[in-house]
């Protein structure tokens, strides 16, 4: 079975997985830091976002809905 989600984009470091998780590892400031990003991250945050509802205009991350023609789904949280 095709997924119905495909992640595309990039990490811009933007925190917003470590807000969401409440991360220990997590500094906030301009820009927001993760003490950890470059190591060994946990495999949830090397994984979000994982759904498309699960989004923020600030994260570099996206989505293609693949049952919709591929539409660019990113929704503003």
């Amino acid at each position: 079975m095709e997924l119905r989600y495909k992640r595309q984009g990039e990490c811009i470091r933007c925190g917003q997985c470590c807000v969401n998780e409440d991360c220990e590892h997590f500094q906030s400031g301009e820009p927001a830091t993760c003490l950890i990003h470059d190591k060994d991250r946990p495999l949830k945050c090397t994984l979000f976002p994982e759904m498309p509802p699960i989004l923020f205009e600030s994260c570099g991350f996206y989505f293609l809905d693949t049952w919709e023609n591929n539409k660019v789904v990113k929704r503003n949280l």
